[in-house]
């Protein structure tokens, strides 16, 4: 159960953002319900997701939220793990590619460039965090420096979310709960903090 609990269903949470969010993924996320109760957090939060992980970009939205699972799944948290997997099934990731994930490193699954990525979300998602060069370097050979920018972004949000669910133990909704039931590592009894 979550330390601090979000603000009620009917509350009036009034940026398009959230609206937009929420039509995306089908349901209110706890977690930013909760930012909700600090004036000005929520919108500098769905500002930056909008800027990280939504819209256009060098990279696909899916393999923005697959590198979102993959720092989550290494930070060990699995509420933003589950809401960034199945954030990626919504953007047109296969839900198999995701239920691989764990193995990215060897599924035929994903491509070199997407290996690289993952490799660097996983880096940037440990504390303590592992020297990196290798991870950037590896990285800087399938993308030009604004894909990686956009790498480190998604990284860097979601060590936010990360710490902040973390944190607070918020509570996961029933869409992406159901979601984790269909991916083997999502599932409590299997997600484990993840060691290099």
């Amino acid at each position: 159960m979550s330390e601090i609990a979000p603000l009620a269903a009917d509350a009036n949470t009034d940026s398009e953002d959230l609206r937009q969010l929420i039509a995306f993924v089908g349901y209110r996320p706890n977690a930013l319900f909760t930012m909700a109760k600090r004036p000005g957090l929520l919108d500098a939060v769905l500002g930056l997701v909008r800027v990280t992980v939504r819209g256009d970009g060098q990279l696909s939205e899916g393999l923005r939220f697959l590198i979102a699972a993959e720092t989550s799944r290494a930070a060990g948290c699995r509420y933003s793990a589950a809401h960034a997997a199945h954030a990626a099934a919504h953007a047109g990731e296969p839900e198999d590619k995701i239920a691989a994930l764990p193995a990215y490193q060897s599924s035929a699954l994903y491509d070199a460039a997407e290996r690289a990525a993952l490799a660097f979300a996983s880096v940037g998602g440990e504390l303590p965090m592992r020297p990196a060069a290798a991870a950037f370097a590896a990285a800087r050979i399938h993308f030009p420096e604004p894909a990686l920018i956009e790498i480190l972004g998604v990284i860097s949000a979601f060590g936010w979310f990360n710490r902040w669910n973390s944190l607070n133990n918020s509570d996961l909704e029933a869409e992406p709960a159901a979601f984790a039931q269909r991916i083997g590592w999502l599932q409590p009894e299997q997600f484990m903090r993840r060691k290099a």
